[in-house]
This record gives C-alpha cells, structure tokens and sequence, in this order.
C-alpha cells in the first residue's frame, strides 16, 4: 500500500472510532435492525420525475479545488442523462474530515455515499450506520459485479454486503527501494540479495561510503512500517488489526499473538542490529518525515513500500533519484487487501439509495465520470498524450487519489507511470497467494475494553522495537507481558471463535 494510502486508512479509522464511540448513545427508533438495515427501494425516494442529487463524502489530502464546482457541473451533466441525478463532491480536508464526518452521521444529515475503510467496517455495521447493499447491488449495480467478481464476497458480514471495495491493483507485498548512484559508488549490486541477512553487507557497505546519511528510512507511524521488509512475517494475516493474526501456513488455521511469534523476534533483533550499526536513524520512532521525503532530501539512501510491477519508476519520480528495487516480502491476499477503502451508503443518511447505488455504479463502469472525478476537465486540468496517457496541465483540480475512487482499471495513467503498468499488473494479480480467511472480518464489539487497552499497549511499545530503537531482549518481554494483563488473550479467543464459525458457515 503507497504511503498515502496507509494515511488514508489512519485517517479514516479514527474517524469511525469518534462515529463508533458515540453509535449507541445516538440511536433512535428510527434506527435500522440488522435485519432491516437494507433500504426499501420506496422509502424516502424521490418522485421518479425529480432530478435527485447524490452527495459523496470523502477526504482530501490537500485543500478543496478551486474549480471543483466545475468539475461537479461536468460530471452532473453526464449522471443527469444516464441516471436522472445530479451529483455533488463533497471533498472534506482530512483536518476536518473526522469532526465533520461524525457531526453528518449523527446529525442524519444528507450524505449518499461515504468512503470508508478496512480497520472498523465490522464496527460501523454492527451500530447500523451501514446500510446493506445485496439487493440495491443486484438491481442497480450490476457493473461493480462484474468489475469486482469474487472480490465482493470479502465484504459480507453475516452474509450481506454493506460496503463496495475499491477496484484496486493489487498490493505485491513489499520491496526495498536504493538510489542507484549510491550503490554504484559503494560497488554494490543488489541482484544478489535473496533474503534480509544478505542486506547487512549492503548495508554496511553503503554506510561506510555515505557515513553522514541514514542507511534505511524509517517512515512516520501508521505509514509502510520497517516490519515489511521481513518475508518470514508476511506470511501472517493480521485479520483486519493485527491484534491476533493467522499464519496461512497453517492447516489448523490458530489465531496467535504476532508478538509471541518467533519470526518477530527475529525480526526485531535484526533491526535492533541495523540500528545499533548506525544505519537506522536516532529517533527512528517518532520520525515526523515519511521515507521517501527522507530520500528526497538526501538524507537517506533506501526505503520500503508496496511492490508492483515497473514500481521502481514509479518510486524514482517521487524521490527525484533512481532506484534499485529488491523484492522483500511476498504478496499475500487478505481482506484487509481487498476491502483496504469502500464505499458506503449512510443508513439514516441517504434519501435515495437506490440512486446513490445508480451513481455508485456508474464509478465501476463509466470511464468519463471516474476520470473527471480523478482528474477533472480535459483540456483545462490536463492534457491527453494518447488514447489513455494524460499529462496533467493545471492546478485548479488535480486531487491524485485515484486509489479512493471506483474502478482504477478506468483511470487514465498520467505520463509519469509505465504504460504497462495496469496490465502487468492484471498478470502479477493471478501470482498473489489467498490467506484462507479471505472474507473474513472480525466484529470485536464484545471485547472493545480489551481492545482498547492493547492498542495502548502497543502505541507505548511497538514504535521503539519496531525502529530497532530498544533491546528487543529487555522490552519484547515486557510487552507480552503488559499485552496479557491489558486481555490479548481474551481477543485472540474472541477472533478464533468467530473464525472457527465464518470457516464453518463457508465450507472451509
């Protein structure tokens, strides 16, 4: 997952735990049962004449477009044809995005689609924020089947789907990304290098060139964490929080503590080496700057993040250097993976379901409307190099989040990525291994105290050992031990429990 991806999702989160926290206490009568969460295709409609107009909700990681309005015009013009509806974007900056979210949701205020994430989709539609979409899908989404096939059964909970994934390429694991010049001058060729023990000698010789810089980049928390580097820890499912997590390997399918695992252990010694050698930085674990800026600038030689086909180009343009890549820990499907952002409708928030389906539809299947959302208006905001290579021309609209929107296989490619990236990557897609839990989305309701005191557990410690910044022989143990006391127990039994049902229910 890019960097900003792995902002979005901490953004979004903390916006469903505010939503979340206060689910209970903001019920009415006129909340939607589990049983009834899915909207009538009568209720609250419009008059089939009347133009309704759909409001999509999501964050944006710089300022509100200038020209958005325009945008808006553009794409209404074509939804208003094909769907009878107007549609309005309502780009929320992420500084905003949690307070205003919340106040919408609570308030029952207006709001068709909203994005939301991975990490607390259970959450939402076990407080009914969620409407269920099955029937809505099967009579007005027949596109967003046929782009996501099996992709869409990832997000059924008790057997119905209240969320739409983004069509997304697939993440490929990870890969550590060095600037080629570096590794030329230190006389080091990285196609060797076919496991992390053999990185100590790179490592070692490119410090020894470049002693003023920092070898490998930590990045800020919540983004792409040193851990990925690790293949033995890539073949764990974190289902969903990583709060107990599931080796694929294992037949007998035992959730376990990641942290009791002897692959972290490993894993933290070996960066507790790396930083003892002076190739990690000193306060690696508050770092305030992500790794590939730490490139940029010249203070870093090497980073870690998500692996793709041709990525390497893709890497050199945003650190202004040419990289080597070497592949490190392999790709593994999970739900997390499938469902990483979605799309929502509001139960008590949309007055039209059925038409905010329409248009939801519409962002799988109409190449017009996902590349104005994404790009805005040819022409003014960018220019067409070929049938589907844009370059972009102006700064009025410009959002570069087409990982929030629809279907990718649609976007445009803007003439900073290789050309043959989206169909390398429907290639590289039939590689990637399944976990078995595909599907699999843990409600952890009935332990929220205990989750809560783990996740404070973890904040305390993990940074540190995760950085290489403490003995992981002295603070490994006191983590496990404060973990025990704080209930990780009590939800790894809660999360086999439901797995061992979600198997059964399955067929597994």
């Amino acid at each position: 997952m890019s960097k900003w991806k792995k902002l979005a999702g901490v953004a979004l989160a903390a916006t469903m735990v505010l939503v979340t926290a206060c689910g209970n206490s903001n019920k009415s009568e006129s909340s939607p049962s589990s049983s009834s969460a899915a909207p009538s295709s009568s209720a609250a409609q419009t008059d089939a004449g009347e133009t309704y107009e759909v409001v999509m909700g999501y964050p944006l990681l710089g300022p509100v477009p200038k020209d958005q309005a325009e945008v808006e015009a553009a794409i209404s013009k074509i939804t208003k044809e094909k769907i009878n509806a107007t549609v309005k974007l309502l780009a929320i900056p992420f500084a905003q995005w949690s307070q205003q979210a919340n106040l919408m949701l609570t308030g029952n205020e207006k709001l068709d689609l909203m994005l939301t994430d991975f990490a607390t989709y259970g959450s939402m539609v076990s407080t009914k924020r969620f409407a269920a979409l099955d029937d809505l899908i099967a009579q007005n989404g027949k596109g967003i089947q046929e782009a996501l096939g099996d992709k869409l059964n990832a997000a059924k909970i008790d057997g119905k789907i209240y969320a739409v994934p983004v069509n997304q390429l697939p993440e490929g694991g990870s890969a550590l990304f060095l600037r080629k010049d570096l590794l030329d001058q230190a006389g080091v060729d990285v196609s060797t290098v076919k496991s992390v023990d053999d990185l100590d000698n790179v490592f070692k010789a490119l410090k020894e060139k470049n002693p003023q810089m920092t070898v490998l980049a930590p990045n800020v928390q919540g983004a792409m964490p040193l851990t990925t580097i690790f293949d033995s820890l890539g073949q764990y499912d974190s289902l969903l929080d990583g709060l107990g997590v599931l080796n694929v390997n294992d037949a007998g399918m035992k959730v376990v503590d990641l942290y009791e695992t002897p692959e972290y252990a490993a894993a933290m010694k070996k960066l507790r080496s790396w930083y003892q050698a002076g190739y990690l930085p000193k306060g690696a674990s508050t770092i305030k700057i992500s790794n590939t800026d730490q490139v940029k600038s010249g203070k870093a030689i090497s980073f870690v993040d998500s692996d793709k086909p041709a990525s390497e180009k893709k890497e050199a343009a945003i650190v202004g250097f040419d990289v080597a890549k070497v592949p490190m820990q392999k790709p593994l499907l999970t739900t997390q993976g499938v469902l990483g952002l979605d799309w929502a409708i509001p139960a008590n928030n949309s007055r039209n379901p059925a038409k905010a389906m329409e248009f939801l539809n519409l962002m799988y299947t109409d190449k017009d409307i996902i590349n104005l959302i994404n790009f805005g208006i040819e022409g003014k905001h960018y220019t067409k190099k070929s049938d589907n290579v844009i370059s972009i021309t102006g700064d009025g609209y410009g959002m570069h989040q087409t990982f929030m929107f629809g279907n990718v296989h649609l976007t445009y490619l803007t003439d900073t990525e290789d050309p043959k990236s989206r169909e390398d990557g429907k290639a590289f897609e039939q590689t990637i291994v399944n976990s078995k839990a595909v599907g699999f989305a843990p409600n952890l309701d009935a332990v929220k105290t205990e989750v809560a005191a783990v996740k404070n557990v973890t904040a305390q410690y993990v940074p540190a050992l995760e950085t290489g910044s403490v003995d992981p022989d002295k603070v490994l143990p006191q983590l496990i031990s404060k973990l025990k006391a704080a209930g990780i127990d009590k939800i790894i039994a809660e999360k086999q429990k439901q797995l061992d049902a979600w198997l059964a229910s399955n067929g597994k």
